[in-house]
Formats: C-alpha cells, structure tokens, sequence
C-alpha cells in the first residue's frame, strides 16, 4: 500500500449549534474566563460559529492578542490588587458576565476551571457553564473525591496505591505513617487542579514535611485549595490520558488517547497521539475504563481521565480526571477531525451527540505532536524568564497541518504574573517519524527573540534516540538531561561557530547606515573613520562577544575586520575573524593599583600589534557573497523602538540564514568610545535556536573590560538583588538572625514557580522587605553582612533547594542529576 506523505485533509468539524422550535441559539455570546493562548482558541472557534466572545484581562495584560481578537473586552484591574488574583474571584467574574449580557462562561483551563463553587455560581446567575455539573466537578474533579467513588461505585477501575485522607484533609502524621506503609518514593500531589502545581515526588522521610509544606502553599495560590493526597510513584510509568466528551442525556464518548509522558517538574513537555506503546487492545481497554468513568456521573462536557501505565507488568491504573479542555486538546482534534470547542458549545447549549453522525464512529488517523514553548532558561535550571519578545515569527516551512496555539506576537510582553508557557506548536502527519521530523524542522525555524525559550530543549528531545523509542517513560527528562541540555545541531554545522560573528557585525553597520546616512554632512562617512587609511588598526572592524546564559555574562570575544565591505555596487565582502589576544593576569603589573586597568591596557596593545603584524592567531577569511538583508522597524515610539530583519548570506560557500533583532536599539550603539555596545539577537535556523550578540567598536570594548573591573571590585557580595520581578511569599529569617551556609532564608514567587533563596556562608540576615510585597527585578532582596555570600537556589522538581555547593548536589539526597540546582545572581 503506498501513502501519500502530504495528504489534503479537511478542516475540523465543527458541530453547528442546535436552535430551538423558535429557531433561536442557546448560546449567542461567550464570556471567557480565562486569558492568553486558551482564549484565543475558544475566540476562534466561536467566530466561525457567528458567537460573540466577550475577553476580560488584567492590566498587567493588556496588550495580549487575546484582548484584541475578542468582540468585546472587560478590564478586571491589576493581577496584583489587594482582593487578590481577579481571575480567581468568583464574585467578580459572574458579576462582570451578568453586566456584559453573556449566555455562557467558557472557563478554558486552569483558574476556576475545575472549582465546583464557580460553575454553581455561574448557573445560579442564569448563564450557562460551559463545562460538567458541580457534582461531577466535585467527584471526578478532585483528586480525593475521585478515588474514594470509584473504589465504592466501580471496583473494576485499578486504582494506585496511595491515601486520600478524610473530608478534613490530609495531615502530616498521616503522610508519614501512610508513606511507610506504602514505601518510597511516594507522590504528594494537590487534590485540586493539574498541570504539576502543588505536586512533589518524596524520597525519603526527612524530606515530607518541607515537601508537604510547598505542595500545600503552591496548591492554595494556583487552586484556591491547599488540601493534598498521597500516593505511590511508579519509576517505570507512562502518563497516558483518554479524552473523553458527554452530553447531557447520559452520552460519553471516547476520543482515543494521548501520551504525555514527556514531563519536566511534572508538567508535560511534549504530547503526542497515539501512544505508539500500547497494543489496541490495551487501548480500548483504557478508554472504556474512561467511559465508564464518565458514565457513572452523567458526564457532561469535554473532559480527560489519565492514566499511569505501568511499563514492567503491562497494568495501567486510574490517576484522576480534568474536568476542563486539556492544554494538549489539538493533538485528538488532528488525530480525529473533531473541533473539540464546538462540541463543548455543542453539549453546553443541550445538543445530543446522537444526534450528530459524524460521532457515531470517532476514527484515530494519522500522527500529532505538540510540544509547549516556555519563557525559561534550560541551562539556568529552567528558571523562569520575562520581557518583550522583540521578534516573534511562526514557521512558514509546511503549509498544511501546522498550528501555532498561541497569543503571542513580536513586541509582546511577558509577564511574571501569569504563566511561562507563551506557545504550543502542533503538527499531524501520517506516521509517528514523519511528525517528529515534521516538528523537529518547525522549531527550528521558528523565531521567538527577546526572551530565552525551552526551543533548543524540545528540538533535543524531538531528537533524541530515546524519544524515538515508543518506551519512554516519565523519567526520560531526568534520565537524559545532560544530553538533553546540548545543542543536537553543533556537531552537523559545517562551519566553525567563530565565523558566524560576521552575522551581527554586518547587520548591525547596515543599521548604522540605515540610521545615520544622508542625515548629516559626513552622515555617509564610516564610522571611528581615522584618516591613517593604511594603517592595519584603522580599517573598519568590530568587536563581537556573545553572551552565555549559564554563566552570566559574555564569552568568546571575536574580532570582526572588514577587508572588503559591501556596497550598492558589490554584494561580495571579505572579513578576518579571529579571537582576541590573550593577556594573562601575572602579565599586568604585579605591584600596581591599577593592575585591572593595566590589564586592559596590555591586552588593547596586544591586539593592535597582532593587527599591525597581520599575526592573529586561529584567524580566519570569511569569504561573503550578501544575498539579502532586510530591517524593519517595531515598537510604539523611537525612544523605545527596535529593528529586527533577515540576513540571507553565504560564508565561504555555506548558506547562513539568520533573523535578527537589536535589543535596547542603536542609540546605545553611536558613542564609539563609551564602552556601549548594540545589543543583537540572532536566529540561526541551522543551530535551531538563538544567539545573544553585544557588538563593540574596538576602543568600546575596551573600555567595557576596565568598567567591568573597577565594578566588580566595588561590587558588595553579601547584597544579594531581585534576578526577576517577583512577590515575596515568605521571609523565613528575622533581622539579625544568625544564618548557616546553605540555610534558605526567603521564598519568592515568579511566574507561578516558587523560588527560594539560600545562604552560601555563616553570617547575619537583613531585609527590609515583608511577605507579600511584589519586588521589581534588581531591586535588593536582602543583606547578609559579615561577609556572607547568598546563592539562590531551586530543585528542578519543584523541591525545596538545599544543595551544598562543596559536594555538587542536593542536601535533600536527591540522586537523580536532574534533582538540584543553584542559580547564582
């Protein structure tokens, strides 16, 4: 049988709306409570459907897509107003859907989605829910509720072993007594909500209070709900879920299945359906356990009951059920046709699925991947990043079969106070290889600059041999990340990394002439023009260093000299790259003050007298034949404005393809001699990710080198700043309290991930800041005199950090490399 490996296939179905005997549509206008991505998906849908939609945003959010592509949009005020988050008040969200004149609520995913209180409220006020009963929500919904029906009411769902508690909650002595029993590790996860908030996996019983304590406290701001269950983990398991979709005549139906075992910090990474792993008929076993599920409590609306599969013994075991549309949706909406948004409208307005032949036989076809693209730094431990993202484009490579889910676009900002994920990308292909090859060439191509991404990671998980393989389980992260942290595409390049510094280079003096010439009387005069024209030093040349993340600061200074410039005559360049001459310390004088400034000096005449001898070492010619070079101006004014373009060019023969973006504008960029730089961003879709480029003139760089000295030697090591705009959630030492090394003295908050903050040496506390206060990112989080050096930290699993920095590894005992990190400011 032959495939045809580009297929065209129909847009999703939609279920059109039933209308009454008067032919009039329960639903005519949406109010979404909910923000970003989700938002836009439902706006969508309700547009081809003619259904208004009705968009509500914090301050703080303004300026998303979302906000704009609604009918209407309401403001709820500041995320960070004294009544708290608005996107958790229930009061004042069905007030606002009650004054806007909305027939129902799509809820999306997250906040109140799951909360039983908000969707009785929401019916109470006449408006529809769009979503199950109260009863369901509360049953199926919380985790605790779940298990103790399911064991009464349907003994044949396997369940994992574990404690759920009374109805007062569980308590720490029950944890403990409870975990013996059960035997390590163990899992504390929050009865309500998902998405690996409030969860902990516990290794050993000194580590369950401080585990239980930040379950609780993640559980309580993310759901409103601090209660917890406890239960078995299973080393070797897969997270498999079945969605599923009922009505409100007693009618569930299975969607089929997904994978989601690739997980980090428990929250997924990468989905896919179908899981490759199981067999048919272990697959309709485990989605007729999720319809009976379902059945038992007259299931309505879309839902998702996940499983744990047990690799070694083939047994998979009931977890819980999302009583909301899964982040991970699309990839059963590729895989079976359906547009799962209008079903939830569909069943929300009293449709029948009976009544719907397309859903008489639901068929699984083909192969879709998802993977979350998150505002965090994968070599700084995934700590959580913000800004504006200064050039936002969506692959263009494959027409067909692409989605981007997504509110983002260049010039938008991302904030602390909502979530990191800023994009799920989404393909379908006819077989598990031709999507992963499909996905793996989208994300490489995709352009997001401005804020540091997991891009690279996913492409390394995309691409790694132990993905390829269908018996990855949920510790594939943990297992390879090493690995995982590694470029896939450096060893392929055929060109030496050092040479692409010409990239920059070029596009930052095409700015320059774009900005300055013609606009003065020597505008078209190059600039740091010496009248010494054969004098080697003196010929058009620039600095390049590119910044590294993990360590903080820039690496590999290139120096760029242009032999042979472009013009509008020639496209053909020449330029002599090579790194800069290394002076060591002991080279400087010993017994001078002003060793660090004798320093620079030393290394300034090395490099200009390698450049006079035409001795650079490890120099070498990149030869440039310029196909393009596009810029274009972004941002609301000049004094805030930036370029971002394309740059098509050959370097000896090799096609280079690079987008690129400046960062805080050319200003900075004019003063040749300030020790300025231009900020650049590039886009190499050949190394499938960015690079951070500053760009000095010679005598500029210098003169950066000596004011990096004479700071860090002024700099006080024991005041330690904000990395981030934050919150602060707890201050867990008093003023003047004696601190200990490795002891953590402060927690902060900061895109819904909880940070904390550990001493590195003996010493006495000092804050002048109290729980609660939103702190702006530099500003001076605490003192620890005496000397003290604070390191803050945090474990990749969301475990509290204690990791001693002499041994290399978590004070918790955490034995896995993934468990453990510092983050030193």
């Amino acid at each position: 049988m032959t495939l045809n490996a580009f297929p065209v296939r129909e847009p999703l179905w939609l279920a059109q709306m039933p209308v009454s005997e008067t032919g009039e549509r329960r639903i005519r206008s949406v109010l979404i409570a909910n923000r970003g991505e989700i938002a836009c998906r439902v706006i969508a849908t309700c547009r081809k459907l003619h259904i208004k939609t009705i968009a509500i945003y914090a301050e703080e959010d303004a300026s998303s897509r979302h906000v704009r592509d609604a009918d209407e949009a309401i403001s709820l005020g500041s995320v960070d107003q004294p009544a708290g988050n608005p996107f958790l008040n229930i009061n004042l969200l069905v007030d606002t859907a009650v004054r806007a004149g909305a027939d129902a609520i799509h809820p999306g995913y997250g906040y109140l989605s799951e909360n039983a209180k908000f969707a009785d409220a929401v019916r109470e006020a006449g408006i529809i829910f769009i979503g199950p009963t109260s009863t369901a929500i509360n049953t199926l919904g919380d985790k605790r509720e779940a298990k103790d029906y399911l064991a009464e009411h349907e003994p044949s769902i396997p369940l994992i072993p574990g404690f759920t508690g009374s109805s007062q909650g569980i308590q720490l002595a029950d944890l403990e007594r409870e975990s013996a029993k059960i035997g390590f590790p163990v899992m504390i996860k929050a009865s309500a909500g998902g998405g690996g908030r409030g969860l902990r996996i516990v290794r050993d019983a000194s580590a369950l209070a401080s585990e239980f304590e930040r379950a609780q406290s993640e559980a309580q701001r993310s759901f409103g709900l601090a209660d917890c269950i406890l239960e078995k983990y299973i080393e070797a398991g897969k997270h498999v879920e079945v969605q599923i979709l009922g009505d409100s005549h007693g009618r569930v139906v299975s969607l089929w299945e997904r994978d989601c075992s690739v997980q980090r910090r428990h929250q997924k990474v990468v989905e896919e359906s179908p899981c490759a792993w199981l067999s048919q008929e272990k697959r309709e076993a485990m989605c007729a356990a999720a319809v009976r599920i379902g059945e038992l409590l007259r299931y309505e609306g879309a839902g998702t009951v996940e499983f744990i599969l047990d690799l070694t013994t083939g047994s998979f075991y009931f977890l819980e059920v999302n009583a909301r549309l899964q982040v991970e949706h699309p990839i059963t909406e590729e895989c079976t046709g359906l547009d799962l948004v209008s079903l939830q409208l569909f069943v929300a307005s009293g449709g029948s699925l009976d009544s719907l032949p397309r859903m008489s036989k639901i068929t699984q076809n083909g192969h879709a991947i998802e993977c979350r693209l998150c505002a965090e730094d994968p070599v700084r431990e995934f700590a959580p990043q913000h800004g504006t993202v200064r050039f936002w484009k969506p692959s263009t490579l494959y027409q067909n079969d692409v989605r981007f889910e997504t509110a983002m676009e260049s010039g938008a900002r991302v904030s602390i106070y909502f979530d990191s994920m800023i994009a799920k990308i989404v393909v379908w292909a006819p077989t598990r290889s031709m999507a992963i090859d499909k996905m793996t060439r989208i994300m490489a191509d995709t352009v997001c600059l401005g804020v540091p991404t997991n891009q690279l990671f996913l492409q390394a998980c995309l691409m790694h041999p132990g993905f390829h393989r269908v018996d990855y389980t949920t510790s594939f992260i943990p297992t390879n990340l090493d690995h995982l942290l590694q470029n896939p595409y450096a060893a392929a390049l055929r060109l030496p990394q050092a040479l692409l510094s010409v990239v920059p280079s070029m596009f930052a003096r095409h700015l320059r002439n774009r900005v300055e010439g013609g606009q003065a009387v020597f505008g078209r005069v190059r600039r740091g023009f010496r009248n010494q024209r054969f004098d080697r030093i003196n010929k058009p040349s620039d600095i390049v260093s590119r910044y590294e993340p993990k360590k903080g600061s820039s690496v590999d200074p290139q120096i760029c000299i242009w032999e042979r410039l472009q013009s509008q005559v020639s496209q053909e360049a020449t330029a002599l790259v090579a790194p800069l001459p290394v002076v060591k310390q002991e080279e400087a004088a010993a017994d001078s003050k002003e060793s660090g400034t004798a320093l620079v000096t030393k290394s300034y005449n090395a490099l200009s007298t390698a450049i006079r001898n035409g001795a650079l070492a490890n120099s070498a010619v990149a030869e440039l034949a310029v196909h393009q070079t596009q810029s274009r101006s972004l941002g609301q004014d000049t004094a805030s404005s930036w370029y971002v373009g394309r740059v098509d060019v050959s370097i000896n023969k090799r096609k280079v393809v690079a987008y690129v973006a400046t960062g805080d504008g050319l200003s900075a960029g004019r003063e040749a001699d300030t020790g300025d730089s231009v900020q650049l961003y590039c886009h190499f879709p050949a190394l499938g990710s960015p690079l951070e480029y500053h760009c000095f003139s010679i005598l500029s760089y210098f003169e950066s080198q000596r004011a990096a000295i004479e700071g860090n030697a002024q700099a006080d090591p024991g005041v330690i700043n904000a990395p981030m705009p934050c919150k602060v959630l707890q201050v867990l030492k008093k003023e003047g309290d004696e601190v200990r090394k490795g002891e953590i003295v402060m927690v902060i908050e900061s895109m819904k991930m909880e940070i904390t903050i550990a001493a590195g040496k003996n010493g006495k506390f000092h804050s002048d800041l109290k729980e609660g206060v939103a702190v702006n990112e530099g500003s001076q989080l605490f003192t620890a005199y005496l000397g003290v050096v604070i390191q803050t930290s945090f474990c990749a699993h969301y475990n509290v950090a204690k990791r001693d920095p002499t041994l290399g590894r978590c004070m918790d005992r955490c034995d896995r490399p993934e468990f453990g990190g510092t983050w030193a400011p």
